[in-house]
């Protein structure tokens, strides 16, 4: 049944009671890396991260000025679109950008600050989705959510302390893993990772097959 356009009054409501608003203007960019599943979108003062199921949503500005998630997304945008990094399917039809081809292009330059952005960024991407959808009720998530917690708090806990003399990375990472020994001593044990064996394995491989060849959208 095909859906009646929403009236001008319908609209003008829906954009009054709108949460979340990003309007696309002449000078909105937008780029899909179809290889991590991803867009970005930028306009004069918004930055849109997003996949098929959320959104980050960054103001250009913040507390401090200039924000630098708007400011390194603005600028990926502005290098895919300045460089050849399509994605194409088998038929050699255009299927966005890849993320890949990007970093692949901007390697071979003889300047390498703009491949060091890009593969700074994609670091960047996989701390901010890391953990979006781990929230659920078995072990195996339960556990992750309560270790990626303890990380951020052992992490946090050596950047608020008081340093009377320079800490270098190493000396970072040691105190992190005393830390998380310390803050994980009495969790009582638990399996977390059930044990799987080559059959049982082989058989998920090829039932996911099976599911993606119903699916294809999958």
């Amino acid at each position: 049944m095909e859906q009646k356009k929403p009236t001008k009054a319908q609209m003008e409501r829906r954009l009054s009671n709108a949460i979340v608003l990003v309007e696309k203007t002449k000078n909105t960019q937008s780029v899909f890396f179809s290889d991590k599943g991803v867009r970005l979108t930028v306009t004069e003062d918004k930055a849109v991260i997003a996949t098929g199921f959320h959104q980050h949503v960054f103001d250009a500005y913040n507390m401090n000025g200039m924000s630098r998630p708007y400011l390194y997304t603005k600028r990926i945008v502005e290098l895919a679109l300045e460089n050849d990094c399509e994605a194409r399917d088998d038929k050699g039809n255009p299927t966005g950008y890849a993320y890949a081809a990007l970093l692949e292009t901007l390697k071979k330059k003889e300047d390498k600050s703009e491949y060091n952005i890009a593969y700074y960024f994609g670091w960047w991407l996989m701390v901010i989705f890391d953990g979006l959808y781990s929230i659920a009720e078995d072990e195996t998530s339960t556990f992750l959510v309560y270790f990626k917690y303890m990380t951020i708090l052992a992490a946090n806990s050596i950047l608020l302390d008081e340093h009377k003399e320079d800490v270098t990375n190493k000396q970072f990472i040691e105190k992190f893993q005393s830390l998380i020994s310390e803050f994980t001593s009495e969790i009582s044990e638990t399996i977390v990772l059930k044990a799987i064996s080559d059959e049982e394995r082989i058989e998920q491989e090829i039932n996911a097959v099976r599911e993606s060849e119903v699916d294809p959208e999958r």
